[in-house]
């Protein structure tokens, strides 16, 4: 059965007014015309939908039950309609951000806490991985978007740019790194470090550094986790680098933090998506609210250092 949402709109038209010349009025259309689509739709539905008079139109039995059916088609188009507008406007969906662990706790919270204000109808996931398993998801479209540090020899990827995030080396309050007007990287390398294992986006700029100045890392403990890596730490046994991002949420209780000084120790975070791959409408208001916020980081990050 072919009935078009134009003869449901033209028959309801007709119900309503009980007159052919208001319904055409109505449906902007020549009364020929309407009447045509009336008809085509009785000859559809194989039954007589008004009883016509000379100066009096009235809805058939038929006519009734289908103008009951009609009202609620209509109605539940509307809804399903107003339902894909606000899908395209960004207010309703679903949207997958994966981070990396020091944006998970860091950056992104405040980020998520923004848009759900802003887009209470929008159903959020966190994906807290790994920085190359990030990417990985955007690639494989399980995930909108992803919060790491920059891709090199990715075309396949858009990457906002949005903050440095500053390495720090980490020591015991009291470690002689803790009284130099500056760290650099040949003052960090003397002493024993514990690192992160090779998985770490973190741990492959630390070995690159060493390797930029001719020096193999050797470190006295390699970990998975960073509690483990405060705890060997705060005993007094090796130095060790994280993103500044993380510091303020762990605790450095007995510890502190120093930036390095040299123009490569930090990495550039961004926001990545899938350059091939038309974005989800609940996209570019996250991005928006990234870079927004990042403004704000950057600023704050550098009054603390000041």
């Amino acid at each position: 059965m072919n009935v078009s949402l134009r003869q449901v709109d033209v028959f309801l038209a007709v119900a309503r007014t009980l007159s052919f010349s208001e319904a055409a009025k109505l449906c902007h259309l020549s009364q020929p015309a309407l009447s045509a689509n009336v008809k085509r739709l009785e000859e559809t539905l194989g039954a007589r939908l008004f009883d016509r008079h000379t100066r009096k139109v009235s809805l058939t039995a038929v006519g009734q039950e289908f103008f009951n059916v009609a009202v609620n088609l209509t109605e539940t188009m509307e809804l399903a309609l107003a339902r894909v507008q606000d899908f395209v406007a960004g207010k309703r969906g679903r949207l997958v951000v994966a981070a990396a662990p020091s944006m998970s706790a860091s950056f992104v919270p405040e980020v998520i806490a923004e848009y759900l204000k802003n887009h209470p109808k929008i159903e959020i996931e966190l994906r807290d991985e790994l920085s190359e398993v990030c990417i990985e998801m955007v690639r494989s479209g399980a995930a909108d978007v992803a919060l790491a540090p920059f891709k090199s020899k990715a075309e396949d990827l858009d990457q906002v740019e949005l903050f440095r995030d500053h390495l720090v080396v980490i020591c015991r309050a009291g470690h002689p790194l803790n009284h130099l007007p500056l760290v650099r990287w040949r003052d960090v390398q003397r002493y024993a470090h514990v690192v992160m294992n090779l998985s770490s986006s973190v741990r492959q700029q630390v070995d690159a550094e060493y390797q930029r100045y001719g020096v193999r890392m050797r470190p006295a403990f390699e970990v998975t986790h960073v509690g483990t890596m405060l705890g060997l730490i705060a005993a007094d046994l090796g130095v060790g680098e994280l993103p500044e991002s993380l510091i303020q949420n762990v605790d450095m209780t007995g510890l502190v933090h120093r930036r390095i000084s040299s123009k490569e120790a930090y990495r550039t975070i961004c926001a990545i998506t899938f350059r091939s791959r038309s974005q989800a409408p609940t996209v570019a208001p996250f991005l928006e609210i990234c870079e927004h916020h990042a403004k704000r980081w950057a600023i704050q990050h550098a009054a603390e250092v000041q």
